[in-house]
């Protein structure tokens, strides 16, 4: 039987750490003015508690299709009508400023979602969304989260505990606000991996789907930075495709199957999340499900061709790396193709198939003859509820169509249809029921375009780790704990080496907990450090962060709340708070290589930080799972840079007028450069060396702290100066 593929929901968790901006929906920075809490009933404010969820509300637990009269949902939504006016507790602040708190428990929940009915922020106004103990915090959303329905609807928060955060500054105009549902997660969308289930799977869908992550074709990945997973209603989960136009403009247009829109306000009431996807190709790893916007616009639709064409209501952010998708309006796509899709709402998947589709009717009510493509058999991976509106990829790498349903499945994964893009292009004349009038505004005739990305300066993920690591948790050999967390000895903090940077910006970065399975109240503190020839100065770090948030076999991406120009190179990791032999906490590492990157560091009891293949016990070179979000990257070559304080000294430091410069027993002329912190050339000599000496004027160089960079016999040695 052919069948709609939407279906399930899955949520997004947001980790209240701190200063940093890392939750989503374009949040706005900031944190709660309440203090973390055991439970709705300690924090003060108004509790409402929801009803029971009736028991035909759970029918559909465990069926993995339902047919479009019926979409398989994840949760039961009360319909209330709670506002600042009706509901809830004010409280009056020294500064002028006042602030609403609203408790809501829905006993049982996995997770709560909110949608808000009324939703007018002003300057001054803030929302905040959180777990009582604020390990989720969704926030602060502000007046930029308007749209112009009026309408939000939040991405979950796991648990079954909430408190909504209204803050109004002095002086500021009232806000509207109201909530109009409260659904209750039944299905538990999370499906958290627990500490004795390490090597299980998250998610929902079957094992049969190749992970996008494994993908090695460049084309590929980049059309998988294009496809976000699509919520509506709070109900509803589809997949989707950022499309490009003929403009290059960067609109983001949003191409999905109509079916996944229920409501009349389905469009506005919508999530899309980008790059939620297991890293690294490791598939006991849950993907960060962080990056979110909010909201749409309908441009075309026409639903007995089962195709949506919606306009988010605010750009991804260049930190989501999205990607504007190509397309082809191609009557006869050639094979290989495949589709990019989040069945069950899993993790993102892709699904290939060697032969070419066919031109097909899809045989459900209503639907126009002889407007979809058939993929008649899946070579590898099938779709699920969940896959709906993914998109279709011909061999070019072009978008030619979305998934609206089928019958194929991992047992037999054969017979699904997809929209033709060809077909919705302008079969109905209407500018709201076509595709041409918005993907060709201008070169009307194109038959197709290549992908874009919109950003000048594009962010892109930058990691260590290499295709042949083996990812996991080692133990400390000659005693107790872990290389990459707690252990005997008593290290205390570990850091993923990156650089060395002429220039950087760097948004943010992600950490991947492998152990904190006794943790109880400790915290940890995270860091961003800068140095010449090991991690020497703090550049940006957040502190006192509950080390209970940071569950295992999840990955979190930490964005700052603004950018940070680097040089030079960077260390990115934790420091632990509390005693070595208090509780474990350790991060995933490579196994121990015999070549390649070595840019794992450890900071001892001694407080000497030291490369992790330095400090023995059976160590070696090694990478701590820990990749950085960079922009604008300059690298400086140091390929054969010798960075040995033996080898290479300058004195005296800090210092004025003139400075040595010490190359071990190095005779002839040496080029000596000096970079600013920004990366700046600030100044280029040439030095005689004399038995390894060689004396340079730095009388030109303003005061400041320096990067000195000298070159002689091939070979480069760097150190820092400052300049009094």
């Amino acid at each position: 039987m052919n069948v709609f593929k939407g279906g399930l929901i899955l949520g997004l968790v947001v980790l209240g750490l701190g200063s940093a901006d890392i939750s989503a929906q374009l949040s706005h920075g900031g944190s709660p003015a309440a203090w973390p809490v055991v439970d709705v009933y300690d924090s003060g404010a108004e509790v409402v508690e929801m009803p029971g969820i009736p028991k035909s509300a759970t029918l559909n637990l465990g069926m993995e299709e339902k047919s479009a009269s019926q979409p398989l949902r994840f949760a039961h939504p009360f319909f209330v009508s709670y506002s600042p006016d009706n509901s809830g507790s004010w409280q009056c602040n020294e500064d002028g400023s006042r602030t609403w708190h609203l408790a809501i428990r829905s006993l049982g929940a996995y997770s709560i979602n909110l949608i808000f009915d009324r939703f007018v922020l002003h300057e001054g106004n803030s929302v905040f969304i959180y777990t009582p103990d604020q390990s989720a915090v969704l926030g602060a959303l502000t007046y930029q989260n308007n749209n112009p329905e009026g309408i939000l609807a939040t991405a979950p928060i796991p648990g079954d505990e909430i408190i909504v955060e209204l803050n109004i500054e002095a002086g500021a105009e009232e806000p509207e606000l109201l909530i109009g549902a409260i659904n209750h997660d039944y299905l538990n969308i999370f499906k958290v991996l627990e500490d004795d289930l390490k090597t299980s799977r998250m998610g929902y869908s079957s094992a049969c789907h190749p992970e996008m992550s494994c993908e090695s074709d460049e084309l590929r990945l980049t059309n998988g930075q294009a496809v976000a997973r699509l919520i509506t209603d709070g109900t509803e989960l589809c997949s989707g495709t950022l499309v490009n136009n003929t403009l290059l403009d960067g609109k983001p247009y949003f191409l999905t199957a109509s079916h996944c829109l229920k409501g009349p306000n389905s469009h506005v009431a919508s999530v899309f999340t980008f790059n939620y996807a297991v890293p690294h190709c490791q598939n006991n790893i849950e993907g960060a499900f962080l990056q979110t916007t909010s909201g749409s616009f309908i441009r075309a639709r026409a639903a007995d061709l089962d195709f949506v064409l919606l306009e988010m209501y605010e750009m991804p952010a260049p930190e989501y790396r999205p990607y504007w998708a190509g397309w082809s309006r191609t009557t006869t796509p050639l094979g290989p193709v495949y589709t990019i899709h989040h069945p069950q709402g899993d993790v993102k998947k892709i699904s290939y198939s060697d032969n070419a589709p066919t031109n097909a009717t899809f045989s459900y009510s209503g639907m126009v003859s002889n407007a979809h493509w058939l993929v008649g058999r899946w070579d590898r991976g099938a779709t699920q509820g969940g896959s709906s509106g993914g998109g279709l990829f011909d061999a070019s790498g072009r978008l030619i169509g979305g998934l609206s349903g089928g019958s194929a499945t991992c047992a037999n994964p054969v017979s699904d249809y997809f929209f033709r893009l060809n077909k919705a292009w302008n079969y109905y004349p209407e500018p709201e029921k076509q595709l041409a009038a918005w993907l060709a505004p201008v070169e009307s005739n194109a038959m197709a375009i290549d992908g874009f990305d919109y950003y000048s300066e594009t962010v892109k993920r930058y990691s260590n780790f290499t295709p042949s690591d083996e990812v996991g948790l080692f133990n400390l050999q000659g005693g107790s704990g872990y290389y990459s967390g707690h252990n005997s000895r008593g290290d205390r903090a570990f850091a993923e080496h990156f650089g060395f940077f002429s220039k950087a910006t760097l948004h943010g970065f992600y950490i991947l907990p492998a152990s904190t399975a006794a943790l109880q109240t400790y915290n940890v503190n995270i860091k961003v450090w800068g140095g010449t020839n090991a991690p020497e100065v703090v550049l940006w770090s957040m502190n006192n962060v509950d080390a209970r948030a940071l569950r295992i076999n999840r990955e979190y991406v930490v964005m700052l709340d603004s950018p940070l120009a680097l040089n030079g190179n960077i260390w990115v990791g934790v420091e632990l708070q509390y005693p070595s032999d208090g509780e474990d906490f350790a991060l995933y590492q490579t196994a121990f290589r015999t070549e390649g990157p070595d840019n794992a560091w450890v900071r001892g009891a001694d407080n000497i930080w030291r490369k992790l293949s330095d400090t023995g016990s059976g160590a070696g070179s090694a990478s701590f799972m820990i990749d950085v979000l960079l922009s604008g990257v300059e690298l400086i070559d140091t390929s054969d840079v010798i960075i040995d304080k033996g080898n290479f000294r300058i004195s005296p430091n800090p210092a004025r007028g003139t400075i040595d410069l010490y190359i071990y027993d190095l005779s002839g002329t040496a080029r000596v450069d000096a970079f600013t912190l920004s990366g700046k050339l600030a100044s280029s000599k040439n030095v005689m060396l004399n038995n390894g000496r060689g004396i340079m004027d730095i009388s030109g160089l303003a005061p400041g702290v320096y990067i000195i960079r000298v070159e002689i016999e091939g070979k480069k040695y760097t150190g820092k100066l400052s300049v009094i």
